[in-house]
């Protein structure tokens, strides 16, 4: 069998989706931890439902000039935090609100595929020199991509 095949067989997103994971996240792990992961280790590990920052709500509503304002709240800690942006996308909406709160990460890679009615989406993002993969999915791939960078905020800020 060969290195690809082998790494599609050991893959647990591969095993229960059928398609394979971005491939520059498959090549950072390595083989004897696909070979000991189940699905709710890997979840546990790239989609963490725990951790300092928390999903409140999102919303986004037209703007003016093709822009859209979004508002979120967050939990941190004990605390409720409103945030607001106006931007073109809800990508640089959501690190703006991270940076404001507290959670400066950037992002290094962004990769998401439909799976069945549901969008995967997956993650680096980088704090202070450290780099770490996430994964979120979810019916709509605003929240997908939404939540898959909280997950990341939380991995980097644990």
């Amino acid at each position: 069998m060969n290195a690809l095949a082998s790494s599609f067989a050991t893959d647990p997103f591969h095993g229960r989706f059928g398609c394979a994971l971005p491939r520059t996240m498959r090549d950072e792990i390595t083989e004897s931890t696909w070979r000991t992961m189940t699905w709710t280790a890997f979840t546990d590990r790239f989609s963490p439902t725990t951790g300092p920052l928390r999903l409140g709500s999102w919303t986004g509503t037209k703007a003016s000039g093709g822009k859209i304002e979004f508002d979120a709240t967050f939990g941190i800690g004990d605390t409720i935090i409103a945030c607001a942006a106006t931007t073109y996308g809800p990508i640089e909406a959501l690190t703006s609100m991270l940076h404001d709160a507290g959670f400066r990460i950037e992002i290094l890679s962004f990769h998401q595929q439909i799976i069945g009615d549901e969008t995967a989406t997956f993650v680096l993002t980088e704090h202070d020199g450290r780099r770490e993969w996430s994964m979120s999915i979810e019916p709509d791939a605003t929240l997908s991509a939404v939540r898959a960078i909280i997950a990341g905020a939380n991995i980097l800020h644990r």
